[in-house]
């Protein structure tokens, strides 16, 4: 008797937010090391790739699977990046601005603490935040807001709050290709936050309505 090879299988695909992608840990790869520009070498670093594999295996598995989605054309023995695809790989090869968010819940388990992480990448064109998720993939927003990077961030730490259940700690680092970063450290409050710029140090409240002006005054300059 043959076996059915869809046996136990979900055949619908799993909703996103408008606006998301999904990609998978090999696509980022290939995406990632499409150039050799200080940008792209700054996004292998933020998004933990610096000391990933990037052999032929890896560029050849990234590129079929961008092929097979409809992300990216053949031509030749070469392939073009389509869609979020190409989105993607120009803020890779043109950031001047990252953002790393990081979040602890707070809940002490047999298991640790639980966490989440975002990272944001400005090309003065398009605003391309990424997350991990599991067995190694990615979900990528991309939206145009250049000009309100503040309230871009707020967005975003809010929906981790939220994901959390508005407990924990946030952690925010932004740089440039020049420049020292700068680090804030967020705590939820009933009314919004407390921010300080050591773990220790002195926190300041700021309400959820002007945490994006608050944000937007902290990011440092880009060169553009």
């Amino acid at each position: 008797m043959a076996t059915d090879p869809l046996a136990g299988s979900d055949l619908a695909r799993v909703p996103l937010p408008e606006n998301v992608y999904g990609f998978g840990w090999a696509e980022m790869r290939y995406l990632l090391g499409r150039h050799a520009t200080p940008s792209s070498q700054m996004a292998l670093t933020s998004l933990g790739f610096n000391a990933a594999p990037d052999d032929e295996v890896v560029a050849a598995a990234g590129v079929a699977s961008l092929l097979a989605r409809g992300l990216a054309a053949a031509r030749g023995d070469q392939a073009t990046s389509r869609g979020e695809a190409a989105v993607l790989e120009t803020v890779f090869a043109r950031g001047l601005r990252w953002s790393g968010i990081s979040s602890r819940d707070g809940e002490h388990s047999e298991h640790g603490q639980h966490g989440d992480l975002m990272v944001v990448i400005e090309d003065g064109g398009i605003i391309a935040m990424l997350q991990p998720r599991s067995l190694g993939t990615w979900f990528v927003g991309l939206n145009d807001e250049v000009d309100h990077p503040g309230p871009v961030l707020a967005r975003a730490i809010e929906a981790m709050r939220q994901m959390q259940g508005g407990t924990g700690r946030f952690a925010l680092e932004t740089r440039t290709l020049d420049g020292e970063p700068t680090t804030r450290f967020l705590w939820p409050t009933d009314g919004g936050w407390s921010v300080a710029d050591l773990p220790e140090a002195e926190r300041r409240p700021v309400s959820g309505a002007e945490l994006g002006a608050f944000l937007t005054r902290l990011l440092p300059p880009v060169r553009g």
